[in-house]
């Protein structure tokens, strides 16, 4: 889900679906647990639709549905706004802590099966059903995909589906985001990136160069460069700042391509690739210190419980679902990139094993993944009724629908938007085919409200 404005407050109050399975596919496992959903009915009327926000990898607030571009189209179509939390994140998790054991109930089969009751419940709850209410789903980025598999699966339960940047088709190793991040930054941009980058790679090379990323680049602590895992910690952390500027393009939160750019093209009489490399790291992590050793994170990555740093930021259940079932690892495991070859999918293969149990082998990963794909589709989802907008400066837009699939799957791209633009409220400097892109969305809701 894209970032929520640092002013937001919340306005909603928090409502609990009480009686949620924690497994839906045992029928001997009675346990149930409470799953946070948000309300919103100021524009809603008697026989309007519902539209359903489907959470993703994070804490769920209101924001979208009483700000964001969901509920101008409610205002349009006179719909009751509601959100669902993703179970394990925020505060809808189902066990005592978040063990390994505990975390094999963290799958997309059980997050579907989730939102199906869901919308069951509330359509009891409220009395909806005697007015043959339709369900629009709406989702972000992995939420994206999950609105969309939600109308493959259980189409009885949503009329349609808007799908904004959702990656369907699930790479194992993501070799080519990087790839995708040198395009989206330009040839010039990329250049200069990779000059600093060969810097770097020189420098880790000898222990003095070890002293000098210390003091240039505010690491935490001195870098042991003969520590394979460690470098691997710090370049991934590194490419950061370029990443988000690719994908969100500077929206709300994060530093756009132009600006990232112009601190790695200009001053090139006065300052080094790397110095230029180093400032744009500065202002992304706003002067703090990065990570160095792997070891530390890990112990990070290891503590289960539920008030744990990583746990509360949804860092370590977002990594057991890449684990365990969807991959989407950046690597620089290819020929030519700017970001330098030390981000290898040994990496994450170690960083699996070593957080979460040596069963996490480079052949459980691989098969999943490719059990994942033949299970929901990939490219080739078996759905009607779904509207995937994209931004072609966003990476993950290699990995979605950019071409209609069919009469009612419609896929709508915009040349110089990232990651879930078309869900942030209208704004007058949006570019018109931002604009249009909204526009064309709610065509789609108005037909998949009418649909049968």
């Amino acid at each position: 889900m894209p970032p929520v404005p640092d002013n937001h407050i919340h306005t909603s109050a928090d409502n609990w679906f009480d009686n949620q399975r924690v497994d839906h596919f045992n029928t001997s496992d009675t346990r149930t647990y409470k799953q946070r959903y948000f309300l919103n009915d100021k524009y809603y009327k008697t026989g309007g639709p519902v539209f359903l926000e489907v959470y993703g990898e994070g804490e769920a607030n209101d924001y979208y549905i009483t700000s964001g571009a969901i509920a101008e189209y409610a205002n349009r179509f006179n719909a009751l706004l509601v959100n669902l939390e993703h179970r394990y994140y925020g505060q809808s998790v189902p066990t005592e802590d978040l063990s390994v054991e505990n975390l094999r109930y963290l799958t997309v089969e059980q997050a579907l099966k989730d939102t199906e009751q869901f919308v069951g419940y509330l359509n009891k709850k409220l009395s909806l059903n005697h007015n043959n209410t339709k369900w629009i789903a709406f989702g972000v980025s992995y939420a994206g995909n999950l609105v969309a598999y939600l109308r493959e699966k259980y189409p009885h339960a949503v009329a349609g589906s808007v799908a904004s940047s959702a990656p369907v088709d699930v790479p194992y190793d993501y070799n080519q985001y990087f790839v995708a991040v040198s395009k989206s930054l330009g040839t010039e941009c990329s250049n200069q990136v990779r000059l600093a980058v060969n810097q770097l790679e020189d420098q880790l090379r000898t222990p003095e160069g070890w002293q000098s990323m210390a003091k240039e680049l505010n690491l935490c602590a001195p870098l042991n460069g003969t520590d394979k895992l460690s470098v691997n910690l710090l370049m991934f952390t590194l490419t950061a700042p370029f990443g988000s500027a690719a994908q969100y393009n500077g929206l709300r939160n994060f530093l756009g391509v132009a600006q990232v750019c112009a601190v790695m093209t200009n001053g090139k009489d006065v300052w080094t690739p790397l110095q230029r490399y180093a400032k744009v790291v500065g202002q992304y992590f706003k002067g703090g210190c990065l990570p160095v050793d792997y070891s530390q994170q890990i112990q990070l990555f290891r503590n289960v419980e539920k008030t744990a740093p990583l746990v509360l930021a949804g860092v370590r259940q977002w990594y057991y679902q890449m684990c365990s079932q969807i991959g989407y690892f950046w690597t620089t495991d290819q020929t030519d990139t700017p970001f330098g070859h030390n981000i290898p999918i040994d990496y994450y293969l170690n960083l699996c094993a070593d957080v979460y149990g040596k069963q996490f082998t480079r052949e459980y990963m691989k098969k999943s993944v490719d059990r994942f794909n033949s299970n929901y589709g990939g490219f080739k989802p078996n759905v009607t009724n779904v509207v995937f907008p994209n931004g072609a400066v966003d990476p993950y837009h290699e990995l979605s629908i950019v071409k209609d699939l069919n009469n009612s799957t419609r896929a709508i791209l915009m040349k110089t938007t990232g990651h879930g633009s078309d869900i942030f409220p209208t704004q007058f400097t949006d570019p018109r085919e931002l604009t249009d892109a909204r526009l064309a969305i709610q065509k789609q809701i108005q037909l998949y409200k009418l649909s049968l």
